[in-house]
C-alpha cells in the first residue's frame, strides 16, 4: 500500500529519518510541490475509496504531524484534475491536463481564488506540467499528449495578457515531459 512519507534529511550524509509514515491523510498522489511549509499535492485518491481531490493542500509546519488545509474542488468542484503544479508564494500554476493551465492564488483563509485560464492555445494537447523562473515573468510548460509537441514558453508577467513568446522542440518527434 501507499503512504505519504516525510523524511527528515538533515543528518546527511550519514543517514536519513522518516518522521511521518501513513495513509490517513490520503492513500496516493500523482505529484507533490513544497512551498514553504504547504504541501500541494496533485491528482489526491483518498484511502479506502473515500474520493478524489483534484489537488489538495497540507500544512507542514509540523512535519511528524501534516494538517490537511484544503482541496481544490471545495471552491472549484469541476475543476477536473491537476496533473502537475508549480508553486510560488501563493500562485499555483496548475496543469490540468485537457482542460488546460489553470493560475490560481491560494488565499491566507485557505481558499483558492481563480486568476486565469490558458486553454486553446497554439499546439495544445494534454497540459502536463511547468516551471516558473526565478524573476517570475516566464513559464515554461509542456503538453504531454498527442507526441511531437513542443514546450511553450509563455510571458506571466501580466495575467490579464498571458503571451506564448515561444516553443522548444529538443528533437523532431520528440515530446518534452517534464520541464
Amino acid at each position: 500500500g501507499s503512504t505519504l512519507q516525510i523524511v527528515d534529511m538533515s543528518y546527511l550524509p550519514d543517514s536519513v529519518h522518516v518522521v511521518y509514515d501513513s495513509n490517513a491523510l490520503f492513500a496516493r498522489s500523482h505529484t507533490i510541490f513544497i512551498e514553504g511549509n504547504k504541501l500541494f499535492c496533485g491528482s489526491v485518491t483518498l484511502t479506502g475509496g473515500g474520493g478524489f481531490y483534484p489537488m489538495a493542500v497540507y500544512d507542514l509546519t509540523n512535519p511528524t504531524s501534516p494538517v490537511f488545509l484544503r482541496n481544490l474542488g471545495d471552491d472549484f468542484p469541476f475543476a477536473g484534475i491537476v496533473h502537475d503544479m508549480f508553486v510560488k508564494n501563493d500562485t499555483v500554476f496548475a496543469s490540468h491536463g485537457n482542460a488546460g493551465l489553470r493560475i490560481y492564488k491560494y488565499n491566507a483563509n485557505n481558499t483558492f481564488s481563480l486568476l486565469v485560464e490558458y486553454t486553446n492555445y497554439l499546439l495544445g494537447g494534454y497540459n502536463h506540467s511547468s516551471a516558473l523562473t526565478p524573476d517570475s515573468k516566464t513559464l515554461v510548460f509542456t503538453d504531454e499528449v498527442p507526441t511531437g509537441l513542443p514546450a511553450k514558453v509563455l510571458d506571466v508577467s501580466d495575467f490579464g495578457n498571458l503571451t506564448l513568446t515561444d516553443t522548444i522542440v529538443s528533437h523532431p518527434g520528440a515530446t518534452a515531459h517534464n520541464v
